[in-house]
């Protein structure tokens, strides 16, 4: 058994309650390893039918989790989460993610992408979100993506699409 705490002066309750005098403080995490006969052996307090319930809690607790985020998918959620402000900027998101700019760069290339990609695949997919779901004008579209005029937003969407943002939203309409 490890435990990541300090050593009490004292630890004859632990002893005691785990049952074996072999333990180790101040291990980088704490673990408990039990011998293949403690596992098959009678529990000694056991209620009859008790672990059926606990085994179908775990099975029901396994089946409703929620999978735990990477740290990519942090990172473009604090990205997106800046996004509807005026442009977003690497020193933001950074500090909305208790790291330096510098750090935040070198994660991201640890990630194999860098934080232009990242801004441009928010943008196309704001984007195509905003031709497919409202009326704005490509005009407006650009403008609320931070884009300088109309031209460099149907630049860009050439560049994805190969095509224009005006037959872009005619796709999804037509369906």
């Amino acid at each position: 058994m490890t435990l990541a705490a300090e050593a009490p002066r004292r630890h004859d309750a632990l002893i005691e309650l785990y049952g074996t005098r072999s333990i180790e403080f101040e291990a980088p995490v704490s673990s408990l390893t039990f011998r293949t006969a403690d596992l098959t052996a009678p529990a000694p307090h056991a209620q009859p039918g008790l672990s059926a319930v606990l085994r179908r809690h775990a099975d029901q607790t396994l089946a409703t989790a929620v999978p735990l985020r990477d740290w990519l998918d942090l990172f473009r959620g604090a990205l997106a989460s800046v996004q509807d402000e005026a442009g977003p900027a690497l020193a933001t998101v950074a500090r909305r993610m208790a790291l330096s700019p510098r750090t935040l760069q070198r994660r991201l290339d640890e990630h194999g992408t860098t934080w232009s990609a990242e801004v441009e695949t928010v943008r196309r997919d704001r984007i195509s979100r905003l031709l497919h779901t409202t009326d704005l004008s490509i005009e407006a579209i650009a403008a609320r993506i931070g884009y300088s005029d109309a031209r460099a937003l149907r630049r860009a969407v050439q560049r994805w699409y190969g095509t224009t943002p005006a037959a872009l939203r005619r796709v999804v309409s037509d369906r």
